[in-house]
């Protein structure tokens, strides 16, 4: 804010405005940013101090025993947290993908002008607005081996029980327990992105000869691109910290199949009472979760900067 920037007057000559006259604008900016500081900022730093230390609960003064990287070194050479990691990944991209592909589908079906199609569109917001913690105890009602409906329908059509949350059904369920809680949210998304479209364009695609497939394949999806990017960003960011639907369905079990890394950072902090080990699983699970997310969000920065341009 030390320089200043030339301005016409008046007599044709050119005077210098003063700084101070766009400082205005940082001020407004000073407060939302103090906020996030704070928010975000204030418990990184002390959960980055907290990883450096032996800090357990069921060990007074622990806190202040200095152990540098060991922390890390432990969790990284922990089968168990290579266990999580995996059941995180496995569970997100197989949710998201689901739920990218069903949304999409679901929003081209509702964007069509048909009768009730604003009661469909209001009925389809209704998993996406119930509380996880409400959702995991339902779903597990569901699941229930004797007496669940999933099962009492497959022995009414004459086929044998599943065991929904056995070793192999457990992680395939707590799935598709999250398509049907947040596929609504890809349809909102993507909805909003089908209604903003040019119809000049999609006319003038069909008195060219464009067919339903090729309408779709060359216009309506490379326009639905960036708001499928992110919804999917938004939903990987989610969905790999997702703790309570799970925890109250499965608990991470059967034995580690469904123990997703805020599970076993829960178990790790609240079970073992080790919280420098907590810490240090926190931290890498944000390396994660930026990692994963990067290239979607990189990609697309990098479509709307070539766009203005």
């Amino acid at each position: 804010m030390a320089s200043a920037y030339p301005v016409a007057a008046p007599g044709g000559t050119v005077r210098r405005r003063p700084a101070w006259r766009v400082a205005p604008a940082v001020w407004f900016l000073l407060p939302a940013a103090a906020i996030l500081l704070l928010v975000f900022a204030g418990p990184l730093v002390f959960a980055l101090n907290a990883s450096l230390t032996g800090w357990s609960l069921v060990q007074p003064g622990s806190e202040r025993d200095y152990v540098g990287l060991d922390n890390y070194r432990d969790v990284l050479a922990s089968v168990e947290y290579w266990h999580a990691v995996r059941a995180t990944l496995v569970y997100s991209l197989s949710a998201v993908s689901l739920e990218l592909v069903l949304g999409t589908a679901l929003a081209l079906l509702l964007n069509l002008d048909f009768f009730c199609r604003s009661l469909f569109r209001s009925v389809m917001v209704i998993p996406m607005v119930i509380t996880p913690a409400v959702i995991g105890i339902f779903w597990r009602l569901l699941f229930e081996e004797e007496s669940g409906i999933f099962n009492y329908v497959l022995s009414s059509l004459g086929l044998p029980k599943l065991s929904w949350l056995g070793l192999k059904m457990s992680l395939p369920s707590i799935i598709l327990m999250d398509v049907w809680q947040t596929t609504p949210f890809f349809i909102l998304v993507i909805l909003a992105g089908l209604q903003a479209m040019d119809e000049t364009v999609i006319a003038a695609a069909r008195v060219d000869g464009a067919g339903a497939s090729q309408l779709f394949r060359y216009v309506t999806l490379p326009f639905l691109v960036p708001y499928m990017l992110i919804a999917a960003s938004f939903r990987i960011i989610s969905s790999m910290g997702d703790f309570d639907k799970i925890y109250l369905l499965t608990q991470g079990g059967p034995g580690d199949v469904t123990t997703a890394m805020s599970i076993f950072a829960y178990k790790t902090g609240f079970n073992a009472f080790d919280i420098g080990r907590t810490a240090a699983i926190a931290l890498l699970f944000v390396a994660i979760v930026l990692t994963v997310s990067s290239p979607l969000l990189w990609y697309l920065f990098k479509s709307t900067i070539a766009e203005k341009h």
